[in-house]
């Protein structure tokens, strides 16, 4: 699989031609990606439904720049390509004439965006699968109803909601699991991290990964992580690892600094995308709010305990045997609000007791240590 960047070329003449009459069995293959990491890992399983599909297809990935690593080494795609187009119209068209010079016979798109659908539109894709929503229906060839209940989407695990949309074009639903892969490079620097970070080869450790890039909300305070991890340590003897992304430093520090047992604090140096991989697959055990790395920790069949506040426990609810999701029903939620206005009860009210509970529950259901 390569990863290569769009020329950027002229918006002059982007409507002239005809489209391309579909084929019946699709030669070239353009999926264009969810934004958010979790989502996308979650897609990843979908990606094998069309591999598997159309097996001598050349399927290209487009998607935002720096999510490429998340897919580094996947059997199931053949190229990834980028989409800096940003908002800008003039950019897009850019993007979407050389997009049509690649003559993708088959687009698939999975965010919901009219931007996306456009883009696929004046790209003269002659098919393309996507959601219905709003104006975006007219540009779609193959569009998909959401289910809806009470006038609103029925909220569902996100390989199933893309499910539905690889099901229109007639590719079977498999068993729904992500797929990551690490490749020898990717093992190569990832050990040479763990060396500069003082672990030693083979050590077992417990994952805390605080950070949520959607927001405050689905932040739980950092003394309770702390306690939470020294708790660990003290009743099973493994050292704590801090996962911290970029703008997330504030947190890991503030949760170092109230732990007793010191943690491997990745904030000086947050793991980028790829090497979190590897990191992740060799952990005992994950603790972490709703974000992108639990699903790392899914694809990687890694016990995972889950804090959850404001999020609809509905569009992650697959693949939960090694995971247990701690969440109280609260009046006002789920908000999917990105800053609580209120008083955070839904994580706050979640104790490092009771998640230290839950984690006894999860080791007697799956042998975690």
């Amino acid at each position: 699989m390569v990863a290569r960047e769009l020329q950027s070329v002229s918006c002059s003449g982007l409507l002239d031609g005809v489209f391309v009459k579909p084929t019946l069995t699709p030669q070239r293959i353009l999926i264009r990606a969810p934004n958010w990491v979790g989502d996308l890992v979650m897609a990843t399983a979908n990606f094998a439904d069309l591999r598997r599909a159309y097996p001598d297809a050349h399927i290209t990935v487009l998607l935002k720049p720096g999510r490429d690593k998340i897919l580094e080494g996947s059997p199931d795609l053949d190229e990834i390509v980028f989409d800096r187009a940003g908002n800008s119209l003039r950019a897009m068209w850019a993007l979407a004439r050389e997009l049509r010079r690649q003559a993708y016979d088959l687009t698939v798109l999975f965010p919901n965006s009219f931007r996306t659908a456009l883009i696929a539109f004046l790209a003269r894709v002659p098919r393309r699968a996507g959601y219905r929503r709003n104006l975006r229906s007219v540009l779609l060839t193959d569009g998909v109803k959401y289910d809806v209940e009470n006038g609103k989407r029925v909220p569902m695990p996100m390989p199933l909601f893309y499910s539905k949309l690889c099901e229109r074009l007639e590719v079977p639903f498999g068993d729904g699991r992500p797929r990551l892969f690490v490749s020898s490079d990717c093992e190569e620097r990832a050990t040479e991290v763990r060396r500069e970070l003082g672990i030693a080869d083979g050590e077992p450790l417990v994952g805390l990964n605080p950070g949520a890039s959607f927001g405050a909300s689905k932040l739980w305070p950092p003394e309770y992580f702390a306690a939470f991890g020294d708790a660990v340590t003290e009743r099973w003897g493994l050292r704590t690892i801090l996962f911290v992304g970029p703008g997330e430093e504030s947190i890991g520090n503030a949760i170092a600094e109230g732990m007793k047992y010191p943690p491997i604090n990745t904030s000086a140096r947050p793991l980028p995308l790829d090497i979190l991989k590897p990191f992740i697959r060799d952990l005992k055990l994950l603790v972490t709010t709703d974000t992108g790395p639990r699903q790392y920790a899914v694809a990687f069949d890694v016990p995972t305990l889950v804090v959850m506040g404001p999020t609809d426990p509905r569009y992650s609810g697959i693949n939960l045997e090694k995971t247990e999701v701690v969440r109280h029903d609260v009046p006002c939620g789920p908000c999917h609000l990105k800053v609580c206005p209120l008083d955070h009860v839904c994580m706050r009210g979640i104790s490092p007791e009771e998640m230290f509970t839950r984690l006894d529950e999860l080791h007697a259901r799956v042998g975690v240590f």
